[in-house]
């Protein structure tokens, strides 16, 4: 299989898996969409591991760690701003304290999380002294 055909049949399984377990989520039947992750992860490995040819080089990685670390900055401010928000605005809509609440700690955690991660590889990669 070459590239673009993996690369196609990937996508088909994503869109696929993630229809069908929003519809089994909305009627309320979960266990099909237990199978339907790990059934969805298997062809996706299928798919994958089925090309032959170089699919990636240094720079798809330094690519793909740029938007993964811009993504995850993205997502930890909305979500904090949006806790914020949320949590501010309880005396006027209660209801969405929780969630509120839930969003800021989440952004705080992912936080917390890239912190630690980066500790590590920073320690174990020896890219900056500690001292």
């Amino acid at each position: 299989m070459d590239a673009l055909s993996s690369k196609i049949c990937r996508m088909m399984i994503i869109v696929s898996t993630v229809a069908l377990a929003g519809w089994f989520t909305a009627v309320g039947n979960p266990v099909p969409v237990i199978v339907l992750i790990g059934l969805g992860a298997g062809l996706f490995y299928l798919c994958k591991s089925g090309v032959k040819e170089i699919v990636k080089d240094e720079r798809d990685e330094r690519i793909s760690e740029k938007a993964s670390k811009i993504a995850l900055k993205v997502f930890a401010v909305i979500s904090a701003v949006a806790g914020i928000v949320l949590i501010a605005m309880r005396y006027e809509h209660p209801e969405f304290t929780a969630t509120g609440f839930t969003l800021a700690f989440s952004a705080c955690a992912l936080m917390v999380l890239y912190s630690i991660v980066y500790g590590y590889y920073n320690k174990r990669y020896g890219y900056e002294s500690l001292k």
